[in-house]
């Protein structure tokens, strides 16, 4: 298969383009055809090694993981023996801000990692453009304890994150203020 790999930390200049063996699943992974990635901020910071603190996760000197990526928008075209949520032919998708190889034609994650069935309706590419954002967003919300009616202030509403803060919070009957950047109103 075809992936973007990189063997040290660095700007995109370290990247590039080669064939790679297709990994297989383990007992409790999925294979993935992938439809749609991106390259978010997370997967620059990957990218950098910075800042340093996520090298203890990312691997010290160099990168634990060939192929960068941390969302996907795909297929599944493969599951191990003991998989019973998922089923070739579903279309998922995930994200994991450690990385999942995902800037490949193929990619394999745990079934109980970050990935959850498609909506029908949703096309690919624009259900992976929401994975970074409503992640952190996510992870935001439940490190507090807004209640139906609380006055919250979104600074920063037009962005990934902010953009979906807005819509779980709205979600949740908290009264929402966003401010954004004046060049982003429409």
């Amino acid at each position: 298969m075809t992936a973007i790999t990189r063997t040290v930390y660095g700007s995109p200049s370290v990247l590039s383009l080669k064939d790679v063996e297709k990994p297989t699943p383990k007992k409790s992974e999925i294979c993935v055809r992938v439809m749609a990635t991106t390259v978010n901020r997370t997967d620059c910071a990957n990218l950098l090694g910075k800042p340093l603190i996520m090298r203890a996760f990312l691997g010290f000197r160099k990168p634990k993981h060939l192929v960068p990526g941390t969302d996907f928008a795909g297929e599944v075209v493969e599951v191990g023996e003991k998989v019973d949520a998922f089923k070739v032919g579903d279309r998922v998708w995930g994200f994991d801000d450690q990385g999942l190889k995902s800037q490949a034609e193929y990619m394999v994650i745990k079934d109980n990692k970050g990935i959850v069935k498609m909506p029908d309706y949703m096309t690919y590419t624009d259900v992976v453009a929401c994975a970074e954002g409503a992640h952190y967003a996510y992870n935001f919300i439940n490190k507090t304890s807004f209640k139906k009616g609380h006055h919250v202030l979104v600074n920063g509403a037009t962005g990934a994150i902010g953009c979906a803060l807005v819509q779980l919070l709205v979600h949740n009957d908290v009264q929402v203020t966003a401010v954004g950047n004046s060049k982003n109103m429409d």
